[in-house]
């Protein structure tokens, strides 16, 4: 993509005119731009297309890349749109979003925000002579704080929480940007078993789980959200990377620093929500809600604007930016449906599946979705049919990365089901959304019992033994990781070659848990 300024006027979609480039990083550019349509200014990003490992062209390898590549970017519009939908303070609203029929990137066009990144006011302080006050600090980072609780509530995780993506604006609202993005760097099955040295993410902020590749969830944001805090309170990340110790050896092995040791002035319990942040364990570690709450003294305290004049984060504190309440224990809700008294016919339900299936394969899965709502509702008085409907809406959920609905739905009905052909599939579906919402433990026990009752010629058996092997080290079980891992070996020898990308790194991976305190 050529980042230099149009030599002639640059308009694509017949609607949005590029003017001057405002960044760019590894996934692309971002511009200012003009909306012909609507005469206003926006902010336009123009994404980079992404690629793989190298791989024998016509290999199973290579096909197997782009087969996920084209899942990932499908998942990553998906991403777009959720959060578009959210209509946050703490995120710049998504205009529109597309694919350019010229060159096939993915462009967003989004609000364009006022501000200075939290990288750059934090290299623009001496903090030897004059760090920035410890109540703008937790300022920004209850703000944050209170943005991730919303998306974390629609399974959106951010993974890659830095300076860079946050940014303070006028009026002092701090902005979370690139929500979806780091998507294109992830990947689903198959990459996962290739992302050695590409792990999603960046180096500094990246939690333990992220870094050894295994799944991300709410959590993950909130440990991010910790490196960022310590950096904002004393001017540096928790971990320096040297010649003999990576980060990413740092953030599973070495324990949280103390901000105090720095800077005198944090507060004790202020030093200790960094550590809670920043625990080994995903499930050790406070919710984005109960950061917000634990730093709203202090983002509040009393007194003047202070240091950053009209974009002092601490300005929105005059009227907090709590987030909403929520029912302690309740599940997502899913959308209302229209009230209907009409029982489901066994007719309407063989209607309504092919409907759903036209639906999903159109990737229209909120009408998906809402038609199997009703459906399930309707079919109340009807346990057969009702749990017909429910496995269906299981599986609908799940191409639509609904995770904490997925683990509900399927929570309720697979202590009901009685064998059959979905079974099996079932348990998969419930493993890994558990495992993406960051219930380990019910994940590790879901994705056995698939195990059982899978076929090892299976794709989502090579799959699930993959996740079993990268999940039980770190809940203390590295010899039945190491078990899964090297069982995993022959398969990919025989269907990728010895000297195949795949085995590459899953070789990579055993060493790493090897290398492990666990043996």
């Amino acid at each position: 993509m050529n980042e230099a300024a149009p030599a002639e006027e640059w308009v694509f979609a017949d609607r949005y005119r590029v003017d001057a480039l405002i960044g760019s990083g590894g996934m692309g550019a971002v511009w200012s731009g003009y909306d012909r349509h609507l005469d206003r200014r926006v902010a336009i990003k123009l994404m980079r297309s992404t690629s793989g490992p190298v791989a024998s062209f016509g290999s199973a390898e290579s096909a197997a890349f782009a087969e996920a590549a084209a899942a990932d970017r499908e998942r990553f519009l998906r991403e777009i749109r959720t959060t578009a939908k959210l209509e946050l303070p703490g995120i710049p609203a998504v205009y529109d979003f597309g694919v350019e029929e010229s060159t096939g990137r993915i462009y967003l066009v989004m609000q364009l925000v006022y501000g200075q990144t939290l990288e750059e006011l934090i290299a623009s302080r001496d903090y030897a002579a004059d760090p920035w006050p410890i109540s703008w600090a937790a300022a920004i980072t209850a703000q944050a704080a209170a943005t991730l609780v919303d998306v974390h509530r629609v399974d959106v995780v951010h993974r890659d929480i830095k300076p860079l993506n946050l940014m303070v604006t006028d009026g002092g609202l701090v902005k979370v940007l690139d929500f979806g993005v780091a998507i294109l760097r992830g990947a689903s099955a198959l990459p996962r078993l290739t992302q050695i040295g590409h792990t999603v993410g960046s180096p500094p902020y990246m939690p333990p789980e992220q870094a050894l590749g295994n799944p991300v969830g709410p959590a993950s944001d909130v440990y991010a959200l910790g490196c960022v805090l310590y950096q904002t309170l004393t001017g540096r990340v928790p971990f320096l990377e040297t010649a003999n110790r990576s980060y990413q050896d740092h953030h599973v092995n070495t324990p949280a620093p103390s901000a105090r040791m720095l800077r005198p002035d944090v507060p004790a319990n202020l030093d200790d929500l960094i550590a809670q942040m920043l625990a080994k364990r995903p499930a050790d570690r406070p919710t984005a809600e109960a950061v917000y709450e634990k730093l709203l003294p202090l983002a509040a305290r009393p007194g003047t604007a202070g240091a950053g004049g009209n974009r002092d984060p601490r300005r929105p504190f005059l009227r907090p930016l709590a987030p909403a309440p929520r029912q302690r224990g309740a599940a997502p809700a899913a959308k209302p449906t229209r009230a209907t008294s009409t029982p489901l016919s066994v007719d309407e339900a063989i209607e309504i599946r092919q409907r759903v299936g036209d639906l999903v394969e159109d990737s229209q899965f909120q009408q998906a979705i809402d038609l199997l709502d009703e459906a399930v509702e309707r079919a109340a008085a009807e346990p057969a049919l009702k749990l017909e409907m429910q496995v269906a809406l299981a599986s609908t959920l799940w191409f639509a990365d609904e995770f904490s609905r997925v683990a509900s739905v399927l929570d309720e009905i697979l202590p009901k089901l009685d064998g059959g052909d979905d079974m099996a599939v079932l348990y998969y579906y419930s493993g890994v959304s558990n495992a993406e919402i960051g219930n380990i433990d019910e994940a590790i026990t879901r994705l056995t019992e698939f195990l059982a009752l899978a076929e090892p010629y299976d794709p989502l058996h090579r799959d699930a033994t993959y996740r079993l092997g990268m999940m039980l080290p770190a809940v203390g079980r590295a010899t039945e990781g190491l078990r899964h891992l090297e069982a995993l070996r022959p398969i990919l020898v025989a269907e990728y070659g010895p000297e195949s990308v795949h085995v590459k790194t899953l070789d990579g991976r055993i060493a790493q848990i090897r290398r492990g305190p666990d043996l």
